[in-house]
């Protein structure tokens, strides 16, 4: 089967980025992508702010400043650098708010994957889009690939505290490192010494789930706080995957979430794994 993937695009900086990394993902998994472009509507209190009339309802930033033809350029980009990797685009343009545009999208096309990319908007731009990346990381129903930097992947990382959401990363994880050619490590943070045993055991069920897969892969055993072990060893790897739990709202206040966490400091790019993907 081929997978589906769900591209968020926008015109900022990150855009090449997140082109290259997810073209490799989707080459890997043999997959078909759409990219949507959300333009995000003016919230009327900034008419007040900047002391304009009020525009119409669904009045866009891009029909604000007059260049609504920045859409299309974005999508001659996203079919020229996809189009390198063999990968034909279909293209949806949309109004509203990003993340719920996407997220709602994720749903109701029934997409395997989606692939955002971290904004690095700030002031005004910032206030009115939010943290796009990490609001569809956290209420996506697929998983996720946040990309944040540039980078041939290499280099993989799968953290796992063996539940089967983690077994799930190291499946997909093992999938495409076989397919991208890529040395694949796996990694168990015990959060006391007392727990290294569970951890160690964690790994040695990964190292079997990607023995099946035609895949040698590494193993490391950490003692101490997972999302500082996890965030501290992401910095060699040019790609992370991880299980998300889903943690509630009391379970977040008192543990932290670990692969927000990742979204929000990873210094490389995260897949977040949400559900488990068929493959093949």
């Amino acid at each position: 089967m081929r997978t589906r993937f769900l591209l968020g695009v926008y015109p900022a900086e990150h855009l090449h980025s997140l082109l290259v990394v997810s073209g490799q993902v989707i080459k890997a998994l043999g997959g078909e992508a759409t990219a949507i472009y959300v333009a995000p509507e003016v919230p009327k209190r900034y008419f007040s702010l900047l002391n304009i009339p009020a525009g119409p309802k669904g009045e866009t930033i891009a029909n604000m400043f007059g260049v609504e033809w920045v859409a299309e350029k974005v999508f001659e980009r996203v079919s020229t650098t996809l189009g390198e990797y063999g990968i034909k685009v279909e293209t949806k343009y949309v109004v509203g708010d990003p993340a719920r545009e996407i997220v709602q999208e994720i749903e109701t096309g029934n997409y395997d994957f989606a692939a955002v990319g971290t904004s690095g908007s700030t002031g005004v731009q910032r206030s009115i889009l939010g943290s796009v990346s990490s609001k569809v990381a956290e209420y996506s129903k697929a998983p996720v690939l946040v990309v944040r930097k540039e980078a041939e992947i290499r280099n993989m990382l799968v953290c796992t505290d063996g539940s089967k959401l983690a077994n799930c990363a190291v499946k997909l994880g093992a999938y495409l490192a076989k397919n991208m050619n890529a040395k694949l490590t796996l990694l168990s943070v015990a959060r006391e010494v007392g727990l290294r045993e569970i951890a160690e055991k964690n790994v040695e069920e990964g190292v079997d789930i990607a023995k099946k897969h035609g895949v040698e892969a590494e193993t490391q055993v950490k003692v101490g706080k997972v999302r500082d072990s996890i965030l501290e060893e992401t910095k060699n790897y040019d790609l992370v995957l991880l299980g998300s739990r889903g943690l509630s709202k009391l379970q977040r206040l008192l543990m932290g979430h670990v692969s927000l966490a990742l979204v929000a400091h990873a210094e490389t790019n995260v897949f977040i794994v949400k559900s488990c993907p068929e493959l093949e």
